[in-house]
């Protein structure tokens, strides 16, 4: 990518074709073929050029729609994750006038679909929840268009306008209390983006990490329940579980009580997300809280303030917090 701006018509000149067909080709207007459609927006990406960001800005006034997407976890049970979040952004919304619409993406995704929903013009902004090159995609594309954008997690390929989770910092603060309840034999289940999780956890456990186990999990109360079996198979000493996730916590609580486990006494199991039914379960499950309604009502006040100006945005990053309740 180059480092100067490039004009709409030394864009054109370098592709060879006329100025009009590059903004058909922005604009999702007028005849042009898609292989031309495509052909243009992968080379602005590559050469740096964005669309013009005062005709972008005309066709955003009249839209009252903000856009979500986040890639979609296939597991058959539904995604508290996201679900949590969007309480945030939803009540966030409810007072600037504006709607959501939502949209998970798979691996696989047809992302032109998306590509040519968001070239429309329907959308005022967007946010995008980073872990999949899908979401890099959508990133991409959102600066080649001059879409106001925010995205939810950490992504390489952005650095400013992102609202960001200190799970380091909320697995070290787990590390650190099974350490110091005298926990000796503890075991990490992984779910998905861990690693940072991996880190803190390492960092809080000191000299305890030597012993460290680390168990491929998942995102589902399944994947948990099985967790839990194998790990008691191979490693029956085992007195210290952190899950990637509440869901998978939950899942490890459940077949506990199935094998007579007694929580906390031998094994002590904390979560990760502090979704609201973590909270609820039995018994109640200690857990890593994220502060997810927080992030939502963020992503939405800082992508208003890129909708209503130009204004510069730096990273935010919420504050873990260890909730210790029954379980550990």
């Amino acid at each position: 990518m180059t480092g100067k701006k490039l004009t709409i018509k030394e864009f054109a000149a370098q592709l060879e074709v006329s100025t009009a067909t590059v903004s058909r080709a922005f604009s999702t207007r007028g005849r042009i073929s898609d292989v031309t459609r495509e052909m243009i927006i992968t080379k602005a990406a590559e050469l740096g050029y964005h669309a013009n960001i005062h005709a972008s800005n005309l066709s955003r006034r009249g839209s009252s729609t903000i856009a979500l997407f986040y890639p979609a976890i296939s597991n058959n049970e539904p995604d508290y994750f996201i679900t949590e979040l969007l309480l945030g952004i939803n009540e966030t919304l409810h007072h600037t006038g504006k709607m959501l619409q939502i949209h998970p993406f798979y691996n696989g995704s047809n992302m032109a679909f998306f590509r040519d929903y968001i070239l429309s013009g329907v959308f005022s902004g967007i946010i995008i929840v980073a872990g999949t090159n899908g979401s890099k995609e959508l990133l991409s594309l959102a600066k080649t268009a001059n879409l106001p954008y925010i995205v939810i997690g950490h992504m390489s390929t952005e650095s400013s306008r992102t609202v960001v989770f200190d799970n380091e910092g909320g697995a070290y603060q787990a590390g650190k209390y099974l350490r110091q309840t005298g926990r000796e034999h503890p075991v990490y289940v992984s779910g998905h983006l861990d690693r940072r999780k991996k880190k803190g956890l390492r960092s809080g456990l000191g000299a305890l990490a030597e012993k460290l186990i680390l168990f491929d999990g998942g995102s589902s109360l399944a994947d948990g329940k099985r967790a839990l079996r194998t790990i008691m198979q191979q490693q029956p000493q085992t007195d210290a579980i952190l899950c990637a996730n509440d869901v998978l916590a939950l899942g490890i609580l459940k077949a506990a009580h199935e094998l007579k486990i007694a929580i906390p006494e031998q094994l002590a199991v904390i979560g990760f997300d502090n979704i609201k039914m973590s909270g609820y379960s039995h018994p109640a499950l200690s857990t890593v809280s994220l502060n997810l309604f927080r992030a939502g009502e963020i992503a939405v006040k800082q992508l208003i303030k890129l909708i209503d100006s130009t204004e510069q945005l730096r990273p935010i990053k919420i504050e873990s917090e260890l909730i210790i309740r029954e379980s550990a």
